[in-house]
């Protein structure tokens, strides 16, 4: 243990700060020689508790690393020890102070949304919720555990996922999630609003865990399909039942509980520490979100369950009337009036001590040590911090619907409107899924038409893709800008695929083109987002170039220069690479021919020798 020096070694500036404290409740803000925000606090008497860490004192050494590096302070005054409680909140979450309770991965969590303000709403994964009368579910911090979920759900409640603004846009035929059953279409009138309805209601039902209530609307519907003969629409309705009997009957359940509720709880080892909030909902898991934390100070896990009530709570956009936790807050009752006020409604926040309840916290227990044990192992064998996703950095910059798991993009190369070709590339997680590249040679364009062979390329990929019953990538992205965009929504549309995302990146300013009216998007150069586009986009251009030269060699293996005495295959490509085409060399002097890498003086003339002999006459070297 160390000691901390009197108030001799605090400057003249600082024990004046200190003498002029107020007796009141507030927060303090502990900043370092540059003025960061390096520690948040709350106190009820912010002059005895400010003025503590200026006074000698027996510390341990992390919270005297903590008080070595105070060089200023800043306060502000609440009315009341819950104002403070709440600033406090605030403060920390902006701030993100070095030697307070934090995130170790600062990421920011996606939701499902369900916009409701519209006359039939459809489904969205987004990174924030927006005050737009939308239905948000999440956050999620298990990306791959909700995709299954949404994708069972919209197999059962069939609600749409494209960008169409219904009723007033229309299409000519419907998409590939219907024919997929993934979507009741409609934007082609094959559902009506009320009907719609019922399903987003139970789409609704089934995201808060409200099973019962969805299998009883269910078999009402499939009593009525029944009653009046329809026995075709019985069955679809019955199989749908089947597919959430069986999800739900894979849940685990907390055995004596029936209710719903958040068990929150958190693990510690050291700085680190791993918060866990179970959705339980009827009995029944629904979801499991942790959250990796990490403290410089080592404090003790209360603190990490205050800041995993901070961050979840301050996220979440379904709150039950129950949340139970592992640990006795001391300040449970501003915990209550906080969360409560976030929910809209009476929460009651408690940590029990016997029962079904402390079953429930005592499973968050073991999944938080889980957790931790696993992060701890893997910082040991990797000794590395993981970087947010390439994928999720694009979709906040570019407002994408969906993270752009798996992205396609197309490219076009062409010369002189000869052998031109196109080409298709496929990513996914970042890395180029080779086996779903493919390359196209053009065949009903003639001449220049860079528009013309981009439809040609999209209009017989996306038709083969559709009659094999497959799913385009998140993202489709097009070598080009709004001219090439334009023409990539009018061939997806045709072909009933007008959900998928799509956009544009034009090459000499790096600009990517998005629709619906928005302007281009200008990315800083170091953006992983960015680099991830162009990584594509650069392959796409590679994979197209190498399919347009192998169809070039074959044309030019039996071309002219063939017949040149000493020209072999390797100079006859350097000629055409430096020439682009056999007029040119012919009309090429000496001069620029030997600027051609590796011909020498030889080459040349003989070279010139047989295009003048071909013209018949002497040519002037």
């Amino acid at each position: 243990m160390s000691r901390r020096p009197g108030k001799s070694d605090t400057p003249p500036e600082l024990r004046r700060k200190l003498r002029r404290l107020p007796d009141a409740p507030g927060v303090y803000l502990h900043k370092d020689a540059a003025g960061k925000v390096i520690y948040v606090g709350k106190a009820l008497r912010l002059r005895a508790r400010v003025r503590s860490y200026f006074q000698s004192a027996e510390r341990d050494p992390k919270t005297e690393a903590l008080i070595r590096r105070i060089r200023d302070f800043d306060y502000i005054v609440t009315a009341d020890e819950s104002g403070a409680f709440v600033l406090e909140n605030q403060l920390i979450k902006e701030y993100r102070p070095r030697y307070n309770v934090n995130l170790k991965d600062d990421k920011q969590y996606p939701y499902i949304r369900i916009s409701m303000q519209e006359p039939f709403p459809r489904v969205t994964i987004v990174r924030r919720i927006a005050g737009d009368g939308a239905r948000y579910f999440g956050p999620y911090t298990n990306v791959a555990a909700m995709r299954e979920s949404l994708k069972l759900a919209l197999r059962v409640f069939r609600v749409r996922t494209c960008h169409l603004d219904l009723p007033e846009q229309t299409v000519p035929r419907a998409c590939l999630d219907y024919q997929i059953g993934r979507c009741s279409a409609p934007c082609v009138d094959y559902d009506d609003r009320r009907s719609y309805g019922r399903k987003v209601r139970g789409l609704i039902h089934f995201l808060e865990g409200s099973d019962r209530r969805v299998r009883a609307e269910l078999e009402r519907e499939m009593d009525g399909h029944a009653a009046a003969m329809a026995f075709e629409k019985a069955a679809m309705v019955r199989d749908r039942l089947a597919m959430i009997e069986k999800t739900t009957n894979r849940m685990s359940r907390i055995g004596g509980l029936t209710e719903s509720l958040d068990a929150c709880a958190v693990a510690r080892d050291g700085g680190q520490g791993c918060g866990v909030v179970l959705r339980i909902r009827e009995g029944r898991i629904l979801t499991a979100h942790h959250f990796l934390l990490e403290d410089r100070l080592e404090s003790e896990p209360v603190d990490f369950l205050a800041h995993l009530l901070r961050e979840y709570y301050g996220l979440a956009a379904d709150i039950p009337a129950r949340i139970l936790v592992s640990h006795d807050l001391p300040d449970a009752e501003l915990w209550r009036d906080w969360i409560a006020g976030r929910s809209g409604g009476a929460v009651s926040l408690s940590r029990p001590v016997r029962g079904a309840r402390r079953d429930a916290v005592a499973m968050a227990e073991a999944n938080a040590v889980f957790k931790l044990n696993e992060r701890v192992v893997s910082d040991v064998l990797h000794d590395r911090r993981v970087a947010p996703g390439e994928g999720t950095s694009l979709q906040q910059a570019l407002d994408l619907r969906n993270i752009p798991g798996t992205i396609e993009c197309f490219d076009i190369s062409t010369f002189q409107g000869r052998e031109s070709v196109g080409s298709l590339v496929y990513f996914r997680d970042g890395a180029p899924l080779k086996a779903r590249y493919r390359r196209f040679r053009i065949k009903r364009v003639q001449g220049v038409d860079d528009f013309a062979m981009m439809r040609e390329v999209l209009d017989r990929y996306y038709a083969r893709l559709v009659e094999k019953g497959q799913s385009p990538a998140d993202l489709v992205m097009v070598d080009g800008g709004a001219g090439q965009l334009s023409v990539a929504r009018e061939v997806l549309t045709r072909h009933g695929l007008h959900e998928t995302e799509l956009i544009g990146l034009a090459k000499r300013e790096e600009e990517i083109h998005r629709e619906d009216g928005r302007p281009p998007v200008r990315l800083a150069r170091t953006h992983p987002g960015l680099k991830l586009l162009q990584r594509v986009r650069d392959e796409a251009h590679r994979f197209a170039i190498t399919y347009h030269r192998l169809l070039r060699d074959q044309r030019t293996e039996g071309s002219l220069l063939d017949a040149i005495p000493g020209i072999g295959r390797a100079k006859k490509l350097a000629l055409l690479h430096h020439f682009d085409s056999v007029n040119a060399i012919r009309a090429a002097g000496s001069a620029e021919l030997g600027a051609v890498r590796g011909l020498n003086r030889s080459d040349v003339a003989r070279i010139l020798e047989f295009f003048a002999a071909r013209e018949g006459g002497d040519r002037d070297a």
